[in-house]
C-alpha cells in the first residue's frame, strides 16, 4: 500500500546539518511515510550522508541529478512521489516529532483543507532556539475563503507545508522563475486558484538562520523579486499576462526618484527590524536597540504595523 505521507526533502551543500534532519524525520511519531531525497548536484558530503541513510531504512529513496534548483529538484520529488500528503521540509531544519501526526490528524478532521503550515522555532547554526517564527492569520477555513475575495497576499513557512499531492500536481508545482520567492508564489496562487490553506497555530518545526541564505546574502534581490512575483500575481487576477523578471525591473527604473528612494528606505527598515529581531533572541540587546532604532526612524509606519501584528500573535 502506498503511504500516507511523502516526505519531500531537496538537499543541496548542507552536510553540517543533514543527518539531523534526516534523524528528525526517521523519528516521527508517525511512521507510515516515505522520504524522498534528491541531492542536486551538491559538492560537500551531503551525498554520502544521503547513502548511509538510505541504506539502513526502506522508507529512504534517495536519488542523485545534476544541480537544477531548488524548484525543479522539489518537482522532480513530487512527480515520485505515492502519498496522499506531500510534507516538505528544507535540508537544514528540523521537523519535531510530532510534526507529521499532528497535521495528518488536522487534515483528517478538516477534509476540506487542501494545504498546512504551522509555527516555526528559529535555531541557529549550532541548533539552539532563538524564539518563535508565528503567522498569526489564515488560522482557519473562513479567513483563507476572506482573503481569496479580497486579494491579500499571505506568507507562511515553506519547510512546514503538507499539501495534497493531487493538489500540487493540478498547480503545476514550483515555477523557478520566481526564486527565491518561489513560495511565496506557491502560496498565494493555492489560495487564487481556490484552495483551502490554513495555517496550524502550534510550532511544528525548528526553522535554522544563518547567513548563507541569500534573503540575509542578497536582500535587496529578494526584495525584487518579491515585488516581481506579486506583480505576476496580481497580472493573473486581472487575467493579464505575467512580464519578465527584466521587464518588471525596467518599469521600477524608470520610476520617480522619490518612488524610488522611498522603495528603499522601506526596504532598508525591513532589513534593520530583521536583524533587530535575530539580536534579541541573541540576546545582545545593546545591538537590538540602535537596530530597532534605525528601522523606526526609516518607516515609522512600517515598525508600527510590525508591533501590532507581533502584539496580536
Amino acid at each position: 500500500m502506498a503511504p500516507t505521507v511523502s516526505v519531500i526533502l531537496p538537499v543541496y551543500n548542507q552536510e553540517p546539518y543533514l543527518a539531523e534532519t534526516i534523524e528528525s524525520v526517521l523519528g516521527q511519531s508517525f511512521t507510515d511515510f516515505e522520504l524522498l531525497i534528491l541531492d542536486d548536484g551538491s559538492k560537500d558530503g551531503s551525498a554520502d550522508i544521503i547513502r548511509r541513510y538510505a541504506a539502513t531504512d526502506a522508507r529512504i529513496h534517495a536519488f542523485f541529478e545534476p544541480n537544477a534548483g531548488r524548484c525543479e529538484a522539489t518537482n522532480k520529488l513530487l512527480a515520485k512521489a505515492v502519498g496522499t500528503w506531500c510534507a516538505l521540509l528544507d535540508a537544514d531544519d528540523v521537523m519535531l516529532p510530532e510534526r507529521l501526526a499532528r497535521q495528518v490528524a488536522f487534515h483528517e478532521a478538516n477534509p476540506e483543507v487542501d494545504a498546512s503550515s504551522c509555527h516555526c522555532y528559529y535555531i541557529n547554526h549550532k541548533g539552539n532556539t532563538l524564539g518563535t517564527q508565528r503567522y498569526p492569520f489564515i488560522k482557519n477555513v473562513a479567513e483563507c475563503r476572506r482573503v481569496a475575495a479580497t486579494g491579500e497576499f499571505v506568507q507562511c513557512a515553506m519547510t512546514g507545508l503538507m499539501v495534497s499531492r493531487a493538489v500540487f500536481e493540478k498547480t503545476g508545482g514550483l515555477r523557478s522563475k520566481f526564486w527565491p520567492c518561489d513560495d511565496f508564489e506557491i502560496f498565494n496562487r493555492l489560495i487564487a486558484e481556490g484552495y483551502i490553506l490554513v495555517i496550524i497555530q502550534e510550532a511544528l518545526m525548528k526553522y535554522r538562520i544563518h547567513e548563507s541564505a541569500i534573503t540575509v546574502r542578497n536582500p535587496f534581490h529578494t526584495f525584487d523579486m518579491i515585488g516581481y512575483t506579486m506583480h505576476c500575481l496580481n497580472s493573473r487576477r486581472k487575467l493579464q499576462p505575467e512580464i519578465t523578471f527584466e521587464e518588471f525591473m525596467r518599469i521600477r527604473q524608470a520610476e520617480p526618484w522619490l518612488t524610488r528612494f522611498n522603495r528603499k528606505r522601506f526596504n532598508y527598515s525591513q532589513i534593520f527590524f530583521r536583524n533587530a529581531g535575530f539580536s534579541i533572541m541573541s540576546k545582545n540587546y545593546l545591538n537590538f536597540l540602535w537596530q530597532a532604532s534605525t528601522a523606526t526612524a526609516l518607516s515609522p509606519g512600517y515598525m508600527l504595523t510590525k508591533v501590532r501584528n507581533l502584539a496580536r500573535a
